[in-house]
């Protein structure tokens, strides 16, 4: 144990270092922390909404079980391939050749998961203000929702460690353990939609809240459970509140005593994961690729067969997404798009232009290249016989069918839950890809001007600012519009988002007529 606190200590030691020898790091913290501050204050100082009353707290304790559900799928599924992301490769080196109790490795792996997890849910406390206002919460109650998340998130990999170790390299126990979890979710979904969809759409969230709330839903491990716990944190019950932590606590414990007692040699079980994520942050760091390699890759038709000059690297890139995805978008913008359905069932009241404004928040962050970043360390890129531009173009082409395929993914429910006419639907999906343009204009300038940063924080705050200076043209038309209407509004924006974006693409050009790679 005394091993483990002193390395626990020296980490901690070196990264409060790191801060002082890495001054973009400290000033990104600085920084984050100033807005936290401000987000207090303003949460602070909230008053009443316009009606003069606030929403119901049900409506939120709804909102957090099914963002907890959602966590914790999203955590288990990964224990059908590589488990639970409980150690790094530093761990592996470190404490595996070490001789400890398995049991006491494993105890320092939770550990330091629970604290990842925590620092998963960071962001909601920039929602602090938003929801003082909507549902007068308190800034403890604040933390007992991000407390929740991350338990959530943290039962999730716990459990999908001990999926891991129990199917691992055997297909029939995987297509049990996924027969058993899609027949619940299966059931789960018809209970749902028989409680909600009946009641027509007026109806629809409280039907929702109350379902999300009903004594069923409640019943469901992990996510019910803590649904109970804030409920009654909520509402002011301790009973319920106890009950709800007790379960998960017991859940927890149950978790351990299996895993110590039918394999507490999981070294083996773990090293697969550890060496995937170390081998992702080792190609990010050298500029070789932005993504994983897919572990079952569908061949099916071979050759790329259509395109001429620049026009093959998109073809070539859908036939490269085709092979290395099950479904036609990643898991992380169905996730998204889960997530901005949802508020806008709990956001009916207050319009489109919140919705709006969350679905481009979250897109910000699932906003990636795509393949742009793997070509640039390939030399057929500069080779070929084409105008840079042109080259850029078609090479970036590729986000646009997945961008306007998730606009329409995440609108069309969008816009029957709000009410929307066809054409407001219609810009408002237009009005997404304008954004997702403009993400890939910010990421190409980032890479053009700093492509040699290393520092994932930094380099998220240079996009981040620059993405500020290409959307402003857009904000301030639509400022202008804003007594006009909604659609107008969206139409401008996404007509000056698509401008600057090739604008800003324009003057990048170059980048494709020297071998800039992102390492040099």
């Amino acid at each position: 144990m005394s091993t483990l606190l002193y390395l626990r200590g020296r980490r901690l030691k070196n990264q409060l270092k790191s801060l002082i020898h890495k001054p973009a790091r400290l000033i990104y913290v600085i920084l984050i922390a100033a807005c936290l501050v401000l987000t207090l204050v303003s949460g602070r100082a909230a008053t009443l909404p316009g009606n003069g009353a606030f929403r119901d707290q049900g409506e939120l304790s709804a909102l957090a079980a099914a963002v907890y559900l959602l966590m914790f799928l999203l955590a288990l599924n990964a224990g059908f391939s590589r488990g639970g992301n409980l150690f790094t490769m530093s761990d592996v080196n470190l404490l595996f050749p070490v001789p400890i109790r398995p049991q006491t490795v494993l105890f320092h792996g939770l550990l330091q998961q629970m604290a990842a997890s925590l620092l998963l849910g960071f962001f909601l406390l920039f929602q602090y203000a938003n929801l003082r206002m909507a549902y007068g919460i308190f800034f403890p109650q604040l933390l007992m929702l991000l407390a929740g998340y991350a338990a959530a998130t943290f039962l999730g990999q716990v459990t999908a460690m001990l999926i891991y170790s129990f199917t691992n390299g055997n297909p029939r126990r995987q297509m049990l353990c996924r027969a058993v979890l899609g027949t619940v979710l299966g059931v789960l979904a018809a209970y749902l939609a028989w409680r909600i969809l009946p009641g027509g759409r007026s109806e629809f969230l409280p039907s929702a809240v109350e379902a999300l709330n009903g004594p069923v839903f409640r019943c469901l491990p992990v996510a019910g459970w803590l649904g109970l716990a804030e409920d009654g944190l909520l509402r002011g019950s301790a009973p319920a509140a106890l009950a709800g932590f007790g379960l998960c606590a017991a859940y927890f414990a149950v978790l351990l005593a299996v895993i110590f007692r039918a394999d507490p040699d999981y070294y083996e079980d773990v090293l697969k994961s550890a060496e995937i994520a170390q081998s992702a942050i080792t190609a990010k760091k050298e500029g070789t690729m932005t993504e994983a390699p897919p572990q079952n890759v569908r061949v099916g038709k071979t050759g790329i067969r259509r395109g001429w000059g620049a026009q093959v690297f998109f073809y070539k890139h859908l036939l490269e997404n085709r092979r290395g995805r099950r479904f036609l978008l990643s898991g992380t913008s169905l996730t998204m798009a889960a997530v901005v359905i949802v508020f806008s069932a709990f956001m009916h009241d207050a319009g489109l232009l919140p919705t709006f404004l969350m679905s481009v928040y979250l897109q910000m962050f699932s906003a990636i290249l795509g393949r742009f970043n793997q070509e640039l360390t390939r030399p057929y890129l500069y080779l070929v016989p084409e105008p840079p531009m042109k080259k850029m173009l078609w090479a970036l082409a590729e986000t646009l069918p997945s961008a306007a395929l998730e606009a329409a993914v995440v609108f069309l429910p969008v816009g029957a839950i709000l009410g929307l006419s066809a054409g407001l639907t219609a810009v408002c999906v237009a009005a997404r890809i304008s954004f997702a343009m403009l993400y890939t204009a910010a990421n190409v300038v980032v890479e053009r001007l700093w492509g040699g940063v290393s520092s994932r924080v930094l380099v998220f705050f240079l996009f981040f600012v620059v993405t500020l200076g290409l959307a402003a043209p857009g904000v301030a038309v639509s400022l202008a519009l804003a007594d006009v209407s909604s659609g107008a509004m969206l139409s401008a924006d996404a007509l000056a988002n698509a401008a600057a974006s090739l604008t800003a693409l324009f003057l990048c050009r170059n980048m494709l007529q020297y071998a800039e790679l992102n390492n040099q």
